[in-house]
């Protein structure tokens, strides 16, 4: 057992790194597997352990002492100091994870109130018994902290596929809904058990070190130029390098794959340092700047507002598929997590959507249709403004500043409006956004339903769709309504009371090959089929549904269990790292317009995104329509070849972006590197190279779409009410 300080020091310095070093590996060994090891990112992941431990260790080795027998102890004062101390180095370090300059200030008050500890209760120490219950609070709330944020991050990663950091703060707006998920989700009773063993495990360690420990004061002259080498071995740990500048959680992502990255990530430090926004708002110079692109896309000339700023304002002309004197219905209904890959219209071999399929040959099927992100909130925004949602850490609904929104759905304004959602409207502050910008919407929500509520996310989907047809039986036509679904979403509850719904058992080689990560998840999304079957045979014998046309998509798509090369699984299977975290798999998904006697059926094989869905409703419904936003008439033969969709990293920052156009595939990392790729072709190979040309041109307007959009999330107010 050590007994002076920095013995100590080293022994738990090596004990903080082992730590954090065997919880790495259970990471890889959880998410990645043998196929995912990769020296490189577990010495790049050492590093940051190393840094974090030595964070940790720096307070004890400037402010722990044995106390001077011949000096004044002042013990209220000593203990005072002491934990405003260790107090402000907490804060100091919060606060220099994201701002040098901000940090200072703190670290002068850690200076001052050190100097006063050590230099007006010189007698004070860890011999005295107040002393000592002050480091045990320090080490097991720091030590508390540490393992919890793991535990998150474990638990964020198996989620949203990507390490803790700070742009999941958003969960913490809906605390009681994220926490409702988390505890049908996961193991938590289990998970707090081990957490309470190992922090008893911990707290007998501690005692029995503090009743060994031997502190000498003064330090002997001897001692004092290995306590200075302690201290600046600690801030080469911090420092992390041997360079000018110190190691930064970018370099992971300059690792060759997007699970290497996360694997060399420590979640700890990772989340301290991306916490506050780090996009900055927008850059007007740059909106400037891409505004003649993004113009010539959507075939406008480049133009300026009343106000002098770049437009991209355009009355888009219809193209009616259906008799505008119709004036039919609409019916929206978005689907949760519902990924193309897991659909039997697109190749899945389990066939878990007979019925939607079914739809999907009957009405107007987009196969190449892309969202820009893998977030519920964030995607609804973009489909209902046509603004992509790209805001750092408060997502857009979130945001009071942001609520008043310009959307093509305005052309509807006559129409009576109903919103349905399983549960509260007040997830992710939606209610807001959707009451300001539809006036006379009436919202249906949980304590709304007859249905019981079966989880987190309340009642099931199949007793939402039946109840919502149930009131639009007495809907006044014409009408448009908004469902949302919920329930192909952990913790996949399959409710006791549908009778007729019968589970389906596949072993795991099957699942596999299906892109299911087990029975729960694949049964969801044959509930979600069922759910759909209901509610459409329910419909045809009402007489509203002649005369109405049904938009159904998914809101987002998820990586997990993948198999196809095309939607680069590189988190379990290492089969095609193209993509990284901006595999197709999360932002490819269905989308289906089903009017059958109005709509003749027909595939749709052209490139199209969320913005354009209702501009192209609006066009087939022959509703003239304006925006000054991203969508366009994905119908429009105009845009057959050009039509391009972007793409976004949700939870990483700073983001990654891509842009599909035709079977090209554009990323752009933040450092600046453009990678190149085919989507019809399964070889890993970069085009980049080979094609200049195009990597500028697609280059530029993927640039275009990211600052547009930062732009218009504060520059999208309903036309009418812009000069």
């Amino acid at each position: 057992m050590p007994r002076t300080k920095l013995r100590l020091l080293a022994v738990l310095l090596v004990l903080l790194a082992a730590l954090f070093g065997l919880l790495r590996l259970a990471f890889l060994l959880r998410f990645g597997g043998a196929e995912g090891f990769a020296p490189h990112a577990l010495y790049i992941g050492l590093k940051f352990d190393a840094r974090l431990a030595a964070i940790l260790l720096l307070p004890a080795l400037l402010l722990l002492k044995g106390g001077d027998p011949g000096r004044p102890a002042r013990p209220a004062l000593g203990a005072l100091t002491l934990a405003a101390a260790l107090c402000v180095y907490a804060g100091l370090i919060l606060v220099a994870m994201v701002d040098t300059v901000e940090a200072r200030a703190w670290l002068y008050g850690f200076l001052v109130l050190a100097g006063l500890h050590h230099g007006f209760c010189r007698g004070y120490g860890f011999g005295m018994r107040s002393a000592r219950r002050i480091w045990a609070a320090y080490a097991l709330a720091a030590l508390v902290a540490v393992l919890l944020a793991y535990v998150v991050d474990f638990v964020a990663y198996a989620y949203i596929h990507t390490r803790l950091n700070g742009t999941l703060v958003m969960f913490l707006e809906n605390a009681g809904t994220s926490l409702q998920m988390v505890w049908q989700s996961y193991p938590v009773v289990r998970i707090a058990l081990a957490l309470g063993a190992f922090m008893a495990l911990a707290a007998w360690g501690l005692r029995a070190v503090a009743r060994r420990l031997e502190l000498t004061a003064p330090v002997p002259r001897g001692r004092k130029a290995l306590h200075a080498l302690a201290a600046l071995g600690l801030l080469a740990l911090m420092w992390g390098r041997w360079s000018a500048y110190p190691l930064r959680w970018a370099e992971a992502f300059e690792l060759p794959g997007a699970f290497q990255a996360h694997l060399a990530l420590n979640p700890v430090l990772f989340f301290l340092e991306t916490r506050r926004d780090m996009d900055g708002g927008y850059d007007l110079a740059k909106v400037r700047e891409t505004a003649p692109a993004m113009a010539a896309y959507f075939g406008i000339p480049a133009a300026v507002d009343a106000e002098g700023l770049p437009t991209l304002r355009r009355e888009g002309v219809p193209r009616p598929l259906i008799d505008p004197a119709l004036r039919p219905n609409v019916v929206f209904i978005q689907l949760e997590s519902f990924a193309s890959f897991k659909t039997g219209i697109q190749g899945n071999p389990l066939d878990p959507t007979p019925y939607f399929d079914k739809l999907c040959r009957e009405g107007i099927f987009f196969d190449r249709y892309y969202v820009a992100m893998e977030n519920t909130s964030r995607s609804m925004f973009a489909t209902l403004f046509g603004v992509p949602d790209v805001s750092a850490v408060e997502n857009a609904t979130r945001n009071p500043l942001l609520l008043d929104q310009g959307t093509v759905l305005s052309g509807l304004d006559a129409y009576s409006k109903t919103f349905f959602l399983g549960g509260s409207a007040n997830w992710a502050q939606i209610r807001g956004v959707l009451k300001k910008n539809f006036p006379g919407l009436k919202i249906h929500e949980e304590g709304s339903f007859r249905s019981p509520v079966v989880d987190v996310w309340g009642i099931s989907d199949a007793d939402l769709l039946r109840e919502a047809g149930e009131h639009l039986r007495a809907q006044p036509a014409p009408f448009w309504s908004y469902i949302q679904t919920s329930g192909n979403h952990p913790p996949f509850t399959i409710p006791k009371h549908l009778k007729d719904f019968r589970k389906a058992e596949r072993d795991a080689a099957s699942l596999a090959r299906g892109g299911f990560t087990g029975n729960d998840e694949f049964n969801a999304v044959r509930l979600m089929d069922y759910s759909l079957e209901a509610f459409f045979e329910g419909a045809r014998r009402e007489p509203w549904f002649a005369n109405t046309v049904f938009v159904l998509w998914g809101d987002h798509g998820l990586p997990r269990g993948t198999e196809d090369p095309r939607f680069d699984d590189a988190f379990r299977n290492d089969v095609d790292k193209r993509f990284g975290d901006l595999k197709l798999a999360i932002h490819n998904v269905p989308l289906l317009i089903y009017a059958p006697g109005l709509l003749k059926p027909r595939r749709v094989h052209a490139v199209a995104t969320q913005m354009d869905l209702l501009p192209t409703l609006s066009s087939l419904l022959g509703v003239p329509w304006r925006t000054a936003t991203l969508g366009k008439d994905a119908l429009d033969p105009a845009f057959q070849e050009r039509s391009a969709a972007f793409a976004f990293t949700t939870f990483r920052r700073p983001p990654r972006i891509g842009l599909l156009q035709g079977d090209w595939y554009l990323t752009v990392d933040p450092g600046g590197r453009a990678q190149l790729f085919r989507t019809d072709r399964r070889d890993p190979e970069d085009l980049a190279a080979s094609e200049p040309g195009r990597v500028a041109r697609m280059r530029g307007l993927a640039e275009g779409f990211h600052q547009w959009s930062k732009f218009l999330l504060s520059h999208n107010k309903p036309l009418k009410e812009r000069p």
